[in-house]
């Protein structure tokens, strides 16, 4: 197997314990006997279980492609279900569990890290639609970011639904408050 494959059985393995398990069932004995890859491949390429979860985090993360485009109102349903997949696919309610525990602060600083370098593209084009007037003016763009994240994260750390159903109820909710002049129909 190619030195390509090997790091992507690697990789995947860490995620798929991440999400089902969360980060404390992350270590380099675990991903050997998940991945099927000798833990001395994995010691040449990790140094530590810190760096081969950080490693497969990273492996995750890209920056948002936000479609090109949509309304501000499609921009924030859009941005509703990009958290709920973000969560539900990358990290795994153990890996948000284990942030609001606070239990593995290197995971945390990563994860923090992935959220900061991925959400870049929705600030911008937030802060696009304010200046557009699709957005109100006095707009906390942080604040509207930190929303959206939290309704997905309460909803799950509930044992709610996320669905497409629930993303326009959320959208409901939050539209009146967030449009600009002229714009609070839906």
């Amino acid at each position: 197997m190619s030195r390509a494959g090997v790091d992507e059985r690697i990789s995947f393995a860490a995620l798929d314990l991440l999400r089902s398990r969360g980060p404390s069932a992350v270590s380099v004995e675990s991903v050997a006997a998940h991945s099927g890859v000798a833990k001395t491949t994995i010691y040449r390429r990790f140094e530590n279980r810190d760096e081969l979860l950080a490693a497969a985090v990273v492996s995750a993360t890209r920056p948002i492609d936000l479609p090109e485009g949509l309304s501000a109102e499609d921009t924030v349903r859009w941005a509703l279900r990009h958290a709920r997949d973000m969560i539900e696919n990358v990290v795994g309610r153990g890996a948000l569990a284990a942030v609001m525990a606070d239990g593995d602060p290197v995971f945390r600083d990563v994860l923090l890290g992935m959220i900061r370098a991925s959400i870049g593209p929705l600030r911008h084009d937030l802060r696009a639609e304010v200046a557009d007037g699709e957005l109100r003016a006095d707009l906390d763009i942080e604040l509207v970011l930190s929303v959206l994240m939290g309704a997905v994260i309460a909803e799950m750390i509930r044992g709610r639904p996320t669905d497409d159903e629930w993303v326009e109820s959320v959208l409901g909710l939050l539209w009146p408050g967030l449009s600009g002049p002229g714009r609070r129909a839906r």
